[in-house]
């Protein structure tokens, strides 16, 4: 396994925020030969925060063949189709995340979304009250950091307005009791 400072440029540029140019690093770690393994996952990252959801489905998906039981990237490979619009892969990724590991309430949160956008309102309230049960989820976290598209953050705010939801309540109160 080769290092590469351009991967570590690569990574620098992520936390800052310039995806373009972190896209561009980790394709050149990639030409001097850093181990795939350690490339398609941060670069899917960016694709996705860069808003090219296609070509960040591409990474997670070759990353998933190196790694087919990792439930993270089937989490994130989910929100790049769901940011794409591609709502029924989306729940099936975020299905396949759950299978690998039924303790991340980020997932029960995406697929609430996906199954909300599906007009599946029930099954989405129930994702939600998963969530909210495993208590380790931010709502408004999720939206800022995962939901990239403007028509997809635009659509969580209004979804995940629990507030106003007719279930809010009680959701509010699962989460007082876990706090308390």
């Amino acid at each position: 396994m080769m290092s590469s400072t351009t991967f570590m440029k690569g990574q620098r540029h992520f936390l800052r925020g310039e995806f373009g140019r972190s896209i561009k690093d980790f394709n050149t770690a990639l030409e001097e030969g850093v181990d795939l393994r350690k490339v398609y996952l941060p670069r899917g990252l960016a694709h996705l925060k860069n808003g090219d959801f296609l070509e960040a489905v591409d990474d997670f998906s070759r990353a998933l063949d190196l790694e087919p039981t990792n439930d993270h990237l089937y989490f994130l490979r989910g929100m790049a189709y769901l940011n794409n619009g591609n709502l029924s892969k989306a729940v099936d990724d975020f299905n396949e995340s759950i299978r690998f590991n039924a303790g991340r309430g980020v997932v029960f949160v995406a697929r609430s979304l996906a199954l909300k956008a599906s007009n599946r309102g029930r099954d989405a309230e129930n994702d939600l009250k998963a969530a909210v049960a495993l208590a380790d989820v931010e709502v408004e976290l999720f939206i800022g950091e995962y939901c990239i598209a403007p028509t997809l953050y635009n659509l969580a705010l209004s979804l995940f307005d629990v507030e106003k939801a007719a279930w809010g309540k009680e959701l509010w109160a699962i989460r007082s009791d876990l706090t308390n």
